[in-house]
């Protein structure tokens, strides 16, 4: 079979949002449907992103690194970030076995690493088993995207098939993915997880290359002269406009501001919501990408069994106190959609279970009551002698977390439930996560075009965000069923059976639909991002 019956599958219909300070715009991505004056070569862009860098391991999906990797290493397959459709990369041809357990590749010619190396289809190989099985004598694990992978086999210098052990209707956008699939050069492989980590040693056939790095709070990136190998639907061929990308790291929100209406910075990632007017009236323009996968959401942890969340009509009766439409109005805008179920609106195939997310306080409490939590003298309810108070920790990684959660405090408090706000820095937070025994939910969603997004994140075999012990059968179940499925409808309807059975369960609280929200200063034409909203600056230009 060939690659067009698999893009019809999964189509993909992602609006991409653009604010203007004149007129609203819309398509490719791109800073503005008109570009100002023609293409030019050279400068310098500098991009301030709030969030500090961390280790730069190829499946590091933080997103502050992934703005920067996205342009040194690159994948077979493009997924167009509007249409959905998978476009030639590094592979110039693909076809897949009629039992959908093969597909065959052909390497693009002519295309070199770094280092001077050549794609071939040895180190594809290479690359693809340490995702598929990871390498555990150099501390790297499989990939939780590379599910029913088999191997990979080197017909010649430029061919290779990547075998599955059994059907997998998402395979094909895995291989599209920036921090699931990207491929890089043989000595940079060879290195254990600390030397991957470490971004100087990376070696990848992208339009930029690493010049410096310092420490966690800055990148700087230079361009690859010699690069020839856009991806299919770029606006240019050859090397890339800018000269080189410094980015850094710049937490404070109207410090990121002020940088753009002065020209220090051309962009700012993760513009807050009550700053996005501020943007728009000093000149800038906003980019507000949705980010295709998994929503934002709280997702319930149940590894520890004294969890109040153990209980499931405790979980339901959180899931009835939170109200996403007040949450929005109160802290967000409308760049972030309210959520109607497990994934973004625009993911292929999503279900719609806007059913389960009203809210109800009434049900709330009687969910509580049901289940022996009483009010207590503060409101706050009781059971055993326990209050029902959550630690929760604001994730560093979201601009809005701070906020989204303060108003999801003074919600839940209406039903009797106690939310306590710690805000550690992301090294405590990462540590934290590890080991504190008060950690119930989970703030975070995992993004990929592609529904079976859900299988990584709760699979018990995959990340298991839920950690239930013993796992959900009936869930990965469902999970598993989906990836069978290669007729549209009856996989539309697969996924929907698995948003029923999380949301019945009580197993994710959905908060709002992610959302990337890019200042752009005046200067900066023909921004764009893959489709995941993260930065390609492959057709990127400063017009003054």
């Amino acid at each position: 079979m060939f690659a067009s019956r698999l893009r019809k599958l999964i189509q993909s219909s992602a609006t991409v949002a653009v604010v203007a300070t004149a007129a609203a715009a819309c398509g490719g991505g791109s800073a503005t449907d008109q570009p100002v004056g023609e293409p030019v070569y050279g400068g310098s862009l500098a991009f301030y992103d709030p969030v500090e860098y961390n280790a730069w391991t190829p499946v590091n999906s933080i997103w502050s690194n992934s703005q920067v990797s996205n342009n040194l290493a690159e994948r077979l397959i493009w997924q167009d970030p509007i249409t959905g459709e998978y476009k030639p990369w590094l592979a110039e041809s693909y076809q897949t076995s009629d039992d959908h357990l093969a597909y065959t590749f052909k390497l693009r010619s002519g295309v070199t690493f770094s280092d001077g190396t050549p794609l071939d289809a040895a180190v594809v190989k290479a690359n693809f088993d340490q995702h598929g099985f990871g390498d555990e004598s150099l501390g790297i694990t499989q990939d939780p995207f590379w599910t029913d992978y088999a191997g990979t086999d080197v017909v010649d210098d430029s061919t290779v098939v990547v075998r599955l052990s059994k059907p997998n209707a998402g395979f094909i956008q895995i291989l599209s993915n920036y921090r699931a699939s990207s491929i890089l050069g043989k000595s940079t492989l060879e290195k254990d997880l600390n030397g991957q980590s470490d971004l100087r040693n990376w070696v990848g056939t992208g339009p930029f290359v690493v010049e410096s790095v310092e420490g966690t709070t800055g990148v700087t990136l230079k361009r690859r002269d010699d690069y020839d190998w856009a991806p299919e639907g770029s606006k240019h061929s050859g090397k890339a406009y800018l000269e080189r990308i410094v980015f850094k790291t710049v937490p404070e929100a109207g410090t990121r501001v002020g940088a753009l209406q002065s020209g220090e910075a051309q962009i700012a990632r993760n513009i807050a919501p009550y700053d996005e007017e501020t943007v728009a009236a000093g000149g800038g323009t906003l980019l507000a990408i949705p980010v295709q996968g998994e929503t934002n959401d709280l997702t319930v942890r149940l590894d520890n069994p004294n969890s109040p969340l153990q209980d499931k009509q405790v979980r339901l009766a959180l899931q009835a106190a939170t109200d996403r439409q007040a949450i929005n109005q109160a802290v967000l805008s409308p760049n972030y959609p309210i959520p109607s179920g497990a994934l973004v609106k625009g993911t292929p195939l999503r279900g719609d279970s806007s059913r389960y997310l009203q809210h109800d306080l009434e049900k709330a409490k009687s969910l509580l009551d049901a289940a022996g939590w009483k009010p207590g003298p503060d409101g706050i309810r009781v059971k055993d002698g326990k209050r029902l108070s959550i630690h929760q920790r604001v994730a560093p990684y979201y601009q809005v977390s701070q906020s989204v959660l303060e108003v999801l405090q003074s919600q839940w408090r209406e039903a009797g439930v106690e939310i306590k706000l710690t805000s550690p820095s992301l090294t405590e937070y990462e540590a934290q996560e590890q080991s504190a025994t008060d950690w119930f939910l989970t703030q975070g969603q995992t993004s990929t075009a592609e529904p079976s997004v859900l299988r990584t994140s709760y699979g018990s075999n995959r990340q298991n965000v839920t950690e239930k012990s013993p796992p959900d059968a009936k869930l990965d179940e469902l999970l598993v069923a989906q990836s069978y499925e290669f007729d549209p409808e009856k996989r539309k309807a697969a996924i929907q059976a698995i948003e029923d059975h999380i949301f019945s369960e009580g197993y994710s609280i959905p908060l709002y639909d992610e959302t990337q929200v890019f200042g752009l200063g005046p200067t900066v034409q023909g921004f764009t991002t893959e489709s995941t909203g993260r930065s390609w600056f492959y057709d990127t230009w400063l017009n003054g």
